[in-house]
């Protein structure tokens, strides 16, 4: 593999891939809406992809998405996106000689995730999954997602989608006491770089389909807390408040082959992850700090 586009090359996945893919010596193609981008595309657009200067590549990852709720604006930004923005991809992947796309998927796309219930997002992306598997293999080329659990990072940038993550990093990292609701059931959380690591191997290899990429050790948000606190050891307690709404079960979907089938398990525990924040002096990007 010499060349490879990354689609959302400035997204907090996308930076990473892009990171590992130059550190093994792999051209890179980055494809987004920022106007240096190699390739100037804007999903949730019907304009076509503008190449900046004619481009080969041997494989396309896909780490763009909207990431709307479920109100009237969040469906439509969702669906625009995630669903609409195909038609750009695909274009994308036929200009550049791309036989093989690797998407970056999403756990919420598992209906057994909480019982059945798929939210927009979780829809939206499961779609473009179909959609962009249907092209690529109509073009003769090869699709793979890996639906990933919650990704987080060094930098901060996760709490927009992991604010429970970015509040307990915020609270131990400054010593100040936490209130926290009961867990009726445990979470799932993996570090950005060992998602981006796997997206590559994806590419690189031969594994096609649709594949669960949960890290192999659940968690419980208050255990989670707990080590922070201890992480940190600069003061402060996690209180469980009764009267707050309990956390909710979530499934969590487990396919331990996968990271057979591409080589590589996931390397950064929670802790791990907690003492890479710390040594890093990023603490002070997390939060929000809004729990009474």
């Amino acid at each position: 593999m010499k060349s490879v586009i990354v689609l959302g090359a400035t997204s907090m996945l996308g930076r990473e891939t892009v990171r590992q893919l130059l550190v093994e010596g792999i051209e890179v193609i980055r494809a987004g809406r920022q106007p240096d981008s190699d390739i100037v595309v804007d999903l949730g657009s019907d304009n076509a992809p503008e190449f900046r200067r004619a481009r080969r590549a041997d494989a396309l990852i896909h780490c763009a998405s909207a990431f709307g709720g479920d109100s009237p604006e969040g469906i439509r930004d969702n669906l625009r996106v995630n669903i609409g923005g195909c038609v750009q991809t695909l274009e994308i992947a036929r200009q550049s000689g791309a036989k093989k796309i690797i998407y970056a998927g999403s756990v919420s796309s598992d209906p057994m995730l909480e019982s059945g219930l798929i939210g927009s997002y979780g829809f939206s992306k499961a779609e473009a999954e179909r959609i962009l598997n249907w092209g690529i293999t109509r073009d003769g080329g090869r699709f793979c997602s890996l639906r990933f659990t919650q990704l987080w990072d060094t930098e901060g940038a996760c709490c927009a989608h992991q604010p429970w993550f970015g509040r307990i990093v915020a609270y131990a990292s400054r010593g100040q006491t936490i209130k926290m609701p009961a867990a009726n059931g445990r979470r799932n959380f993996m570090h950005v770089s060992d998602a981006a690591q796997l997206l590559i191997r994806a590419a690189g290899g031969t594994l096609e389909g649709i594949h669960s990429v949960s890290h192999p050790v659940d968690i419980d948000l208050a255990e989670f807390a707990q080590v922070a606190y201890r992480v940190f050891g600069r003061g402060g307690s996690v209180v469980i408040d009764p009267a707050k709404t309990p956390f909710r079960n979530v499934n969590f979907p487990r396919e331990e082959g996968v990271f057979k089938a591409l080589g590589y398990q996931p390397r950064i525990s929670p802790e791990q992850g907690l003492v890479l924040i710390r040594d890093a002096g990023t603490d002070d990007r997390f939060g929000p700090m809004d729990v009474q």
